[in-house]
């Protein structure tokens, strides 16, 4: 296979993973959203169970921008060997490396995607699942709630990491 049509293919997962992530993000926004209106008109284990979600779409996300890390560290050793051998357009790894503004907007729009699930998970464990676990006389509220919010935070706090990992 031509070292092009390698890297146009490499290029090609790094979007599926892209939408795969995005897809996953709206789907998991849309019912933690429900869940709320659900608890919010009865109470139901909802509340207690959907953070959970929560925490495997942030082990998702870590999940999928390793695999988009790591595939752009592979497309940059591409780059280099296809500069070699006379491509002389800037290739996209490079070109957006080279992107002051991706560095800034990037960052700023994922934080805010990040900040209603957390916000919205937040919610259900201290309010609705609250409620819940005091009606059922069930014993670790605090303990459940705060180990899911850090679980769910600490795994988004690892994405800060993976570029460099992903270039080991």
């Amino acid at each position: 296979m031509p070292e092009i049509e390698l890297y146009n293919s490499v290029r090609t997962e790094i979007l599926i993973n892209h939408v795969l992530m995005h897809v996953t993000t709206i789907v998991v926004i849309v019912l933690l959203l429900l869940g709320i209106w659900v608890t919010e008109h009865k109470r139901s284990v909802i509340s207690v169970f959907l953070p959970i979600l929560s925490v495997a779409w942030a082990a998702a996300v870590l999940r999928f921008d390793y695999l988009i890390q790591r595939q752009g560290a592979y497309l940059r050793t591409v780059e280099i060997r296809l500069r070699e051998g006379g491509v002389s357009i800037p290739l996209w790894e490079s070109w957006k490396s080279s992107l002051t503004s991706t560095r800034i907007v990037m960052p700023i729009t994922d934080l805010l995607a990040v900040s209603v699930v957390v916000i919205t998970t937040a919610y259900l464990l201290f309010a609705p699942a609250k409620a819940l676990f005091a009606e059922r006389s069930w014993p670790a509220h605090r303990f459940y709630s705060w180990s899911i919010l850090a679980v769910v935070c600490g795994l988004l706090a690892c994405l800060v990491f993976l570029p460099k990992i992903a270039a080991w």
